[in-house]
């Protein structure tokens, strides 16, 4: 039977890089830490912008993100245009985003259907600088 020896450190690190590698690597890959492709971007309508949202069709996804330091919220509405339903998202904090999918309930969007999408600024129920356009899903 050959004589065990004890390991050395620079045996011991490179064991445990090569294990916290394999851990990582399955997570790194998984389909959910994708990037989004996204179909259309618009920001509220003020001389510096402070709020973005984003839509991509595939998945109805629909993100709206606070991008200033502004003491305003980020506001956005999808319109249906067909049903007269509105769906709201609201997020305040200079570099906060929200984001509902199709898989969000009541946030399934009717395939080929036009929507009218609003990003604007809000501080409580007031509506400052919206831009608007029609996206269909």
């Amino acid at each position: 039977m050959p004589k065990l020896r004890k390991p050395t450190r620079g045996t011991v690190l490179r064991a445990g890089a090569a294990i916290a590698a394999a851990v990582a690597l399955p997570v790194l890959a998984s389909p959910n830490a994708h990037a989004v492709a996204w179909d259309h971007t618009m920001h509220s309508d003020d001389g510096d912008p402070g709020a973005r949202l984003r839509f991509e069709a595939n998945g109805d996804i629909v993100e709206i993100c606070d991008i200033e330091a502004d003491g305003f919220a980020a506001y956005a509405e999808i319109y249906d245009y067909k049903t007269g339903q509105s769906r709201t998202l609201t997020v305040g904090g200079n570099g906060n985003c929200k984001r509902r999918d199709a898989s969000d309930y009541g946030w399934n969007l009717v395939e080929g259907r036009k929507y009218g999408f609003t990003v604007a600024l809000t501080e409580g129920t007031y509506i400052a600088y919206p831009d608007n356009a029609d996206w269909t899903a």
